[in-house]
């Protein structure tokens, strides 16, 4: 039966958990904005109502994360109030065992599990892959984007060009080119080009490239730090650059959801090696097993929160960074094992929900004794 105080532990948690929430995903999203900024703005030149539409393909994305973050410190915080304000002692005096108190909570957290579970699985990798796309498409709409004057131009791999000045016709001044080698970390190029006026041709969209006319060249190639062979030359045509920039020609399991990588699984194509689909099978686990986060974290939570004094509101807080860091770890610890064994690597994604699982049980029987 759903009594009185179901319903207000019920609403005082929800109700925390979604202030945490809130202020969470305003946090990553400005946080994965500002780091996109100087590209959608600068280099792309995208208007400012793009940014509000990558906005709202980011946030499932963050939610993922926020969610079992901010339902974690509601909890911790909420019953560390009933706690400190000797509420839980009066329930339990009814005769009402700890587990029966935090019913309504567990359920609220299975309830956000199932939602977590459709937003990681479903929502965010088709977010992820209609970004991708909204890049490319913004770009490909006006290719002369990518030669901006005064912006290094980093999308395309194994590149960078920069462009000195921009004539009102189109062509342009100044343009340098480097080929990074195989390890792009170098801070040495493979090969340095330098064209002193630069022609483009109208991009042909359909074989998606974009040619240019140099003139004035000056060319060099390096084996690391040593210079191997220069030049000079009156005139090279074409050079062409890809408009495919920015869209990966490659099956990328981030981008594709449980569905879709069920079926690229039991169909797969012949470009993907075994060790692809591990990584794709291991993802779509992940997905599944990350997304019962908030059930996992609320069997901690709720123990840890009953432990709390009157007056120790920022404990909730540090508690929740602390649970949350040891949680996010455990699966930081899967992803590296990628490659190597892929039960391992299953079964080590569903260790931290087992793990919270003991945990809380265990703090749940500490409690029960203490009381």
């Amino acid at each position: 039966m759903f009594l009185k105080f179901d319903r207000y532990v019920t609403r005082q948690v929800f109700a925390t958990a979604l202030y945490a929430v809130v202020i969470l995903s305003v946090v990553l999203v400005l946080g994965n904005l500002f780091k996109e900024i100087n590209e959608l703005l600068v280099e792309r030149g995208a208007p400012i109502a793009f940014l509000g539409i990558f906005i709202l393909k980011l946030l499932p994305v963050s939610l993922v994360y926020t969610i079992p973050w901010g339902f974690l410190a509601a909890v911790l915080l909420v019953f560390g109030r009933l706690s400190s304000d000797q509420e839980i002692n009066s329930l339990r005096s009814t005769g009402m065992s700890l587990y029966r108190i935090a019913a309504p909570v567990l359920g609220l957290g299975l309830a956000l599990s199932l939602l977590c579970l459709w937003l990681n699985a479903t929502v965010s990798p088709r977010s992820k892959g209609e970004l991708k796309m909204m890049l490319y498409e913004t770009f490909k709409d006006d290719p002369l984007r990518l030669l901006d004057p005064g912006v290094v131009q980093s999308r395309m791999k194994g590149q960078r060009i920069y462009i000195e000045a921009r004539n009102p016709d189109d062509s342009f001044q100044g343009f340098h080119a480097y080929e990074l080698g195989r390890d792009e970390s170098s801070l040495w190029p493979a090969g340095y080009l330098y064209a002193k006026d630069v022609a483009s041709i109208a991009p042909d969209k359909a074989v998606e490239k974009l040619e240019l006319r140099l003139s004035g060249v000056w060319l060099e190639r390096y084996d690391e730090d040593t210079l191997l062979q220069q030049g000079a030359a009156g005139k090279i045509e074409p050079w062409v650059l890809p408009l495919e920039v920015g869209q990966s020609r490659r099956l990328k399991a981030n981008r594709l959801d449980n569905d879709q990588i069920r079926e690229l699984l039991a169909n797969p194509p012949d470009n993907l090696d075994q060790k692809k689909l591990d990584e794709f099978d291991a993802e779509r686990i992940r997905r599944i097993s990350f997304s019962f986060a908030p059930l996992a974290l609320a069997f901690v939570g709720i123990p840890l929160g009953l432990s709390a004094r009157r007056k120790q509101t920022s404990s909730g807080s540090g508690m929740s960074l602390a649970v949350a860091v040891g949680y996010f770890l455990f699966f930081i610890i899967a992803d590296e094992t990628q490659g190597s064994n892929l039960m391992l690597t299953k079964s080590l994604m569903w260790l931290p929900n087992l793990a919270c699982l003991a945990f809380g049980i265990f703090l749940f029987r500490r409690a029960t004794k203490r009381a």
